[in-house]
Formats: C-alpha cells, sequence, structure tokens
C-alpha cells in the first residue's frame, strides 16, 4: 500500500472514531423533562392541538397553572383581564347578571375548552363560576395575545374555538327562541350529553352539576317551570332522576325528537 492511501484511510478511521463518540454521547445525554401537557386530556383540543413541545413549554409560561374549589369565582364581568383560562379538568359556567339581579348563564365550558376569551377592551365579558372543581392553564392576556400573533396555527385554532362558541350560543338561542319548557329542558340535557360524551366524561347517569335555578337560567324559564318540565320528562319515561342532580337517559330517540334535534 502506497503511503498516500495509508493516510487517507487513518484519516477515514479517526472520523469514523470521532463520529462514533460523538453518537455515544448524544445517546447518554439526560432527556428533556416532560411536560404536565404530556399527561393532559386537554392536550389534543382547542389552541394546544397544533403545538410542538417546544411551543407547549412557551404557552405554558405564559402564566403556569390555577385550581378552584367547586363554587369559586374565576373572574368577574367587567373587571380588568388578568389571565385567560384552559380548563383541564372541571367545568366552569360563565354568565352575566342584569341590574335588577337576575342572571342570565352564557355558557358552559369543560375539558379543553378557553374561558374568559374573548375580552372587550381589556375586560372580562363574562363571570366565570367552578361548577366543580378546576384545574386550568393560565395565560397572561398581553403575552397570550403576542403569542398568539406570532403563530398563524395558533391563531387558527383559537378562531375555530371561538367560531365554536358562537355557533353553539346560536343554536342555543334559536332552540330557547322556540321550544316549550319540557323541550328546552330535553335540549339543554342532550347538550350536556354530547359536551360531556366529546370529552370523555361520564354520561351514565349524566351529572348536571347545575341547581334547577341554574337551569333556569341558562333555558330562560322560572324554577317552577324547570321542575315541572323534569317532572313531564320522568312521566314520559324519557329520563329517571338520580339524587338531586343527575339524570339516566332512559329513552335517547325521544329526548332528540323532544329537543327538536
Amino acid at each position: 500500500m502506497q503511503s498516500g492511501d495509508c493516510e487517507g484511510g487513518c484519516i477515514k478511521t479517526e472520523q469514523i472514531r470521532v463520529r462514533d463518540s460523538w453518537l455515544a454521547s448524544v445517546s447518554q445525554e439526560t432527556p428533556l423533562a416532560k411536560l404536565p401537557c404530556d399527561a393532559c386530556p386537554g392536550r389534543s383540543r382547542g389552541v394546544c392541538a397544533p403545538l410542538d413541545d417546544a411551543r407547549l413549554k412557551r404557552l405554558l409560561q405564559l402564566g403556569g397553572r390555577r385550581r378552584w374549589m367547586r363554587r369559586e369565582i374565576l373572574y368577574r364581568a367587567d373587571e380588568p383581564v388578568q389571565a385567560f383560562y384552559k380548563i383541564t379538568r372541571g367545568i366552569v359556567v360563565e354568565s352575566r347578571t342584569l341590574v335588577d339581579g337576575r342572571r342570565q348563564i352564557i355558557g358552559i365550558r369543560a375539558l379543553g375548552d378557553l374561558c374568559g376569551y374573548p375580552a372587550h377592551e381589556g375586560h372580562y365579558l363574562f363571570t366565570g363560576e367552578a361548577l366543580t372543581d378546576v384545574h386550568a392553564c393560565a395565560f397572561n392576556g398581553e403575552r397570550f395575545d403576542a403569542f398568539v400573533g406570532g403563530d398563524v396555527d395558533v391563531a387558527c385554532a383559537l378562531a375555530q374555538d371561538v367560531s365554536g362558541k358562537l355557533q353553539r350560543a346560536t343554536a342555543h338561542m334559536a332552540a330557547m327562541g322556540q321550544l316549550r319548557s319540557a323541550e328546552r329542558v330535553a335540549h339543554f340535557l342532550m347538550e350536556m350529553h354530547e359536551l360531556y360524551a366529546c370529552r370523555y366524561l361520564p354520561v351514565h347517569p349524566l351529572e348536571l352539576q347545575l341547581t334547577r335555578q341554574e337551569i333556569a337560567d341558562y333555558i330562560g324559564l322560572t324554577l317552577e317551570t324547570v321542575s315541572r318540565a323534569f317532572s313531564k320528562l320522568r312521566d314520559l319515561r324519557v329520563i329517571a332522576l338520580v339524587g338531586n342532580d343527575a339524570v339516566a337517559i332512559l329513552d335517547k330517540d325521544r329526548l332528540c325528537a323532544l329537543a327538536g334535534r
């Protein structure tokens, strides 16, 4: 073998050795710490859905994680926005109270939903109350807007979230404007069933979490009328009442028909 061949072979051998040494060192590096998002059932919903781990980490740094006990207030209507929240566990009801003290429940938010968003001129539009114990990721308002502004796919996911709320609110308003009392309660029960089912929450029985008065505040009836409507649906054997705030749906097809679905 000529000296040039030996020199070239030695150089190549050394390059392979350096490469193998580098690969071995990389394989021994400590793996990246897992994010809490890895075990979050809302990871694939809403604004988090399009994000990789690096952007998820940035999103988490916008405010951290929060918890509330059942019936605690997350935020109040007309107060300056401190943060928006994405629910990772539990149920939140958003409402608005009129000047005479009457309350209108606007929407029911569950796993994967944003609540407290959108706002109006830096103030919350609605009051958010925890119907159950609630866990959520908190996002600072200004930093959240900046984050969304820099990521087109996140902006699209956010637009879909807001659009979904608008569609549900429109469907709810149309139903409440046309249905009779028992039909409104049937519509409410189907709405809750679908909300729970698509988030893999138990539906047998259906734990409503709302009081009869709160249901009345949501579907625009009096407490007495709501109670009579539940009794009528029970007497028709469409539902069975389970305790104070749960129902078993006995005939889903009839319930859908009554709800105008």
